[in-house]
């Protein structure tokens, strides 16, 4: 089982645990206040209230690890100091949160394997809802590959995938087909599938793959 380590249970840290505990992972949580760890006290396998800037403290309890999620980032004194501190005791996957750019180049050069910006992130989920209302959820690969999930449009109705030339005209690949009436989904569907009015695909393509589907 990976065993995961929360540092930080402010709105994000606590989402992330709220997540990880529909998943069979072991989730260790360090946060300094007491009212916040209590909140998660039923919900993880270990708790410790202490400020986690402290290296003897990390290795006592993130050396066996797999992950280490560094929640932390208005005190961008105590995220850097933290992730340094991982990756000195040799954590191998650190994810740490960033408020800006500068912030996120210096956990970068200091060891984090990933860095993440969520308030940026909800602001494009929004702005694309906005664009685009039809879009159920997107998922940014690369600035120009994205994964899409969207109600079929009319005019795909019971043509199949290879009729309409999904791939070679509109440069998409269908990975999944859901059908909320039926709870039924289908994986990486054959090309001859034929789309029904109430599916709902999952493809992967490049960004300006949506504005050839604009046209529907």
């Amino acid at each position: 089982m990976q065993n995961i380590m929360i540092i930080g249970l402010g709105h994000f840290g606590y989402s992330l645990v709220t997540e990880l505990t529909k998943s069979p992972v072991g989730i260790i949580v360090i946060e300094e206040k007491q009212e916040r760890a209590d909140m998660v006290k039923d919900m993880v396998g270990q708790i410790v209230v202490a400020n986690a800037a402290n290296k003897e403290l990390l290795v006592k309890f993130a050396t066996d690890v797999d992950c280490a999620i560094v929640c932390i980032s208005e005190k961008i004194d105590s995220s850097v100091l933290i992730t340094y501190y991982l990756k000195e005791i040799g954590i191998k996957k650190i994810i740490a949160k960033a408020t800006t750019s500068d912030h996120g180049e210096i956990l970068s050069t200091i060891g984090a394997s990933e860095i993440i910006y969520p308030e940026e992130e909800v602001a494009k989920r929004v702005a694309r809802n906005l664009i685009s209302p039809d879009i159920f959820d997107v998922i940014k690969l690369s600035d120009d590959f994205d994964i899409i999930e969207l109600p079929v449009p009319e005019k795909f109705f019971k043509k199949s995938i290879k009729d309409l030339e999904l791939r070679t005209k509109y440069r998409i690949e269908i990975l999944a087909i859901k059908n909320p009436l039926t709870s039924q989904t289908r994986i990486m569907p054959p090309p001859d599938y034929k789309f029904n009015p109430d599916d709902i695909m999952i493809f992967i393509g490049e960004t300006r793959s949506m504005d050839r589907l604009k046209e529907f």
